[in-house]
């Protein structure tokens, strides 16, 4: 549970920084770049969050 909170927590705070970034940089390649990472990130959080939903049944 508690990788959970820190996954969704962490996660929080590097989107709002890199998003930030994005805003205050204005260039097209770099707001792509960063929408498919915040992506990705997002991806494996819930991956992770469902793996550890699924081990934590198993005992």
């Amino acid at each position: 549970m508690d990788n959970m909170i820190a996954s969704i927590l962490s996660s929080l705070v590097f989107i709002a920084f890199v998003a930030g970034l994005a805003i205050s940089i204005h260039q097209w390649p770099f707001t792509i770049i960063v929408i498919g990472v915040i992506t990705m990130l997002l991806v494996d959080v819930v991956q992770s969050i469902i793996a550890g939903f699924k081990n934590n049944n198993k005992h």
